[in-house]
Parts: structure tokens; C-alpha cells; sequence
């Protein structure tokens, strides 16, 4: 009987109170675990979307700063910017008529376009983007009447297809856009430099005046310079559907997305007193300094761009993490999200970007 007994206490299982027990304290143990791999998790999230503003944002002010400080390059000559008094363009229409001019503005380096309270701003640039470098070449034959040849003394590493520009040494004249239609021809004392063929009359229309009292048929003589613009770059950089853009102001090329999660853009000029090199006033573009920019006389103060981006990270966070305004720089403009956008963490790039052929040129 004894002998019996203690078998059956030796096949005794878990009563019901243990195995509840046991399950309260596995639940227990995975909830534990659940929530620290739940906070782990956010915080890789967070620290994988600052990541990536980081990047984002980076890549953009690099990008910018790039383009910024190439700005006016082939048209800032040792007296100064050389297309003030304004730039034609010159081509054929391809309709057997004489070759035409569409008349245009003072070549501008950087114009920035205020966006206004609360908005991104908008910066244009234009310059050479020559393969071989925009080393003016001297003109070695009178043009006292415009035509479709343009005699130099070395080819300026011009080729088919190079858009180049005519201009005086000491920017007294307007400039003139044109393209070659052929590789330059050597002569005898020179290369000519053709870019009509077969179009050898006079400017279309004929002489107009525009806002800057210029003629618009510049005579070209010995000792102007023509300068390889290459492709011509000329490009705008703003903000559009939390992206930073790049586009052709005249529609050549359709709008590019160069960078993502970047959500606002504010820049302004840093402005020298004239015949100076250092930097009087940090003023935006607004007011005489609004785009487009009405004096050219202005124009080469511009000496530097002071410029902020901010960029998002693509994490949403559940508690509003970011307060009214991220400031861009002190005493500058700030960034403003909406409530919702408070639930996204932000990082904001500045810098301070010199426009180096402005002023290796004389004011």
C-alpha cells in the first residue's frame, strides 16, 4: 500500500495554479521584451531618418554650393562684368529671312527671387560651362555690320554646336549670344568662327533701345574678345513638392528632382560697398534688390550668397517633437511647419558661399 502511494505522488503533473502562474509570468517576460524591442525600433527609425536628412541635406548644399560659386563664370572679365549693358541672341529662324536678335536684359550671375512669408525662395544662375575653359579669345577683323562670320585668333576651343558670346574687354557694349553651326575654319589671319551660313545680313529688328538705353547692334571691331559659353548654363533651383528642382528658366529641358525631403530654401545677398571686396550688408531680395534686379550698377556688389536649407526627416514620430520655428540662422529667417509637420524632426545646413568670379572681376 505504501509502495503504491508513493508511485502515484511521483506522477503527479502541474496543477492549475502553477500553470497560471507560469503563463502571468511568460506574459509578463514577453511584454517586457515586446516593448524594448518596440523602443529600440523607434529609435533606429529616428536615428535612420536623421540619417538621411543628414544626406539629403548635405547633397543639397553641396549641389547648390557648386553652382553658386561658379555663377557668372566666362562673363566676369578684369574690368568687371562684361554683359551689363545687356546680351542679345542671335539666330536663324530658318525661314530665309535675314538672321534675327531677340533682345534680352543685363546678364545677371545669381538673381534670387524672394518667396515671401513663409515660402521657399527661388535662385537663378547663368555661366560657362565650356569643356575647355571660357578663355576669351581676341577678334582680329572689324565687324561694323553684324553677319554670320566672326574672325579670331585661335579658335577658343570653340566646336560645332558651342554657344559663345561677343563682348568688349572693358563691357561697354552689349553682348551678343550665338552658336556655331560649323568647327572653325582657318585663314590666313585667323579662324573664323561661323555660325549663319549662308545669312549675311543685318540685325532683325532693326536698332531698338531697350530699359538700359542700349542699341541692339552692337559694331564688333578689333580687340573685342568672344568667349566659349559652351552648352550655356543657365538654370533655376527651387523648392517644389518637398524637393529641390532644377529647371531651364527658358523650358529647354524639362524640370529635374535632384534631392528629396528638402523643404525650405532661404538665401540673401552679401553686398560690398563699391570698389570693395568686403562684404557691407547681408540684404534679401527684396525692395532695389528684388529679382529681376532693375540697375545692373547693383549687379557686382553682389560679392557672396548666404544660404540655409532644411531638411526633413521621412520618420513621423507620434508626439510633436519640433517646435514652432526652426530657426535658419541667428537674427535670420526661420522655418515654420504645420502641426503636422511638427511630427517630423528637421536639420537645417548654412553656409556662406563667395561668388568667385564676381569678385576676382573689378567692381
Amino acid at each position: 500500500m505504501n509502495e503504491l502511494n508513493l508511485n502515484c505522488r511521483s506522477n503527479r503533473g502541474l496543477g492549475l495554479v502553477e500553470l497560471m502562474v507560469g503563463m502571468v509570468i511568460g506574459l509578463v517576460t514577453l511584454l517586457v521584451v515586446t516593448q524594448v524591442m518596440q523602443s529600440f525600433e523607434g529609435q533606429k527609425r529616428t536615428s535612420t531618418g536623421g540619417n538621411d536628412a543628414q544626406t539629403n541635406g548635405a547633397l543639397a548644399l553641396y549641389l547648390l554650393d557648386r553652382e553658386i560659386r561658379m555663377a557668372g563664370y566666362g562673363v566676369a572679365g578684369p574690368e568687371g562684368m562684361l554683359c551689363m549693358n545687356g546680351i542679345n541672341s542671335y539666330y536663324d529662324a530658318g525661314d530665309g529671312d535675314p538672321p534675327k536678335v531677340t533682345i534680352g536684359g543685363a546678364f545677371v550671375p545669381i538673381q534670387i527671387t524672394d518667396g515671401g512669408d513663409g515660402q521657399p525662395d527661388r535662385i537663378e544662375l547663368m555661366r560657362s560651362d565650356a569643356e575647355f575653359g571660357a578663355i576669351p579669345t581676341s577678334v582680329v577683323k572689324d565687324m561694323p555690320t553684324p553677319s554670320s562670320i566672326v574672325t579670331t585668333g585661335t579658335t577658343g576651343g570653340l566646336e560645332k554646336g558651342d554657344l559663345f558670346i561677343m563682348a568688349s574687354k572693358t563691357g561697354d557694349k552689349r553682348c551678343t549670344l550665338m552658336q556655331m553651326t560649323q568647327d572653325a575654319q582657318a585663314t590666313g589671319n585667323g579662324f573664323n568662327l561661323q555660325h549663319n551660313p549662308g545669312a549675311d545680313g543685318p540685325y532683325n529688328p532693326p536698332n531698338p533701345v531697350n530699359a538700359y538705353g542700349a542699341a541692339n547692334t552692337p559694331s564688333y571691331e578689333i580687340g573685342d574678345i568672344v568667349i566659349n559659353m559652351g552648352a550655356y548654363r543657365h538654370r533655376e533651383y527651387r523648392i517644389q513638392n518637398d524637393q529641390l528642382i532644377e529647371l531651364d528658366p527658358m523650358g529647354a529641358a524639362p524640370p529635374a528632382a535632384l534631392v528629396s525631403e528638402i523643404v525650405d530654401m532661404q538665401a540673401v545677398y552679401g553686398v560690398a560697398d563699391a570698389g570693395s571686396n568686403k562684404i557691407s550688408a547681408w540684404v534679401p531680395a527684396t525692395g532695389v534688390w528684388a529679382s529681376p534686379l532693375v540697375d545692373p550698377a547693383l549687379v557686382p556688389r553682389i560679392r557672396a550668397v548666404r544660404l540655409a536649407v532644411v531638411a526633413r526627416s521621412p520618420q513621423y514620430e507620434k508626439e510633436t517633437v519640433t517646435g514652432a520655428a526652426v530657426e535658419l540662422w541667428d537674427g535670420g529667417p526661420s522655418y515654420s511647419p504645420n502641426d503636422d509637420g511638427r511630427h517630423y524632426r528637421y536639420k537645417v545646413f548654412e553656409t556662406i558661399i563667395p561668388l568667385r568670379n564676381v569678385i576676382w572681376s573689378a567692381s
